[in-house]
């Protein structure tokens, strides 16, 4: 057995518990599924309160910069610490620290490139982790 499917055996077990999904839904009741992030701005993607586990994160990200997989940092905070557990650019979170839009799959990462934009500085990608992120009493 592969070192990484034992370490992803709990993806299928039943559990006692209710899932949630946190979105960039348009609030307006429109169809803008997206957030405006000025450069050098910051935003809360996601502030969960009381314990949990995040098992997906899914993004798409529209940006003129054609480094935006390098430019942009990711952080992610649990339990009100100080200081972020996570800090890195979103394309090395996604395993793609090249900085080019390109189809990957390594579990617990998946990227997928249209032809178009496949090896391409600042092309566009889905980008999905499935690593299982427990917190005891808060995520940002």
């Amino acid at each position: 057995m592969a070192i990484g499917c034992t370490t992803l055996k709990s993806l299928v077990r039943k559990r006692d518990a209710w899932t949630r999904r946190l979105s960039s839904f348009d609030t307006s009741g429109g169809n803008r599924d997206a957030w405006d992030i000025p450069v050098g701005d910051t935003a809360t993607l996601a502030d969960i309160a009381g314990a949990g586990c995040i098992t997906h994160i899914w993004f798409t990200i529209a940006s003129e910069d054609k480094y935006y997989l390098r430019h942009l940092v990711l952080r992610m905070y649990w339990d009100d610490e100080e200081q972020p557990s996570v800090e890195c650019p979103v394309g090395d979170f996604f395993n793609i620290g090249h900085g080019l839009a390109a189809s990957n799959a390594a579990l617990p990462l998946a990227t997928v490139a249209p032809k178009e934009s496949e090896r391409k500085l600042g092309g566009n990608m889905a980008m999905n982790c499935y690593w299982q992120m427990p917190f005891a009493t808060r995520a940002r």
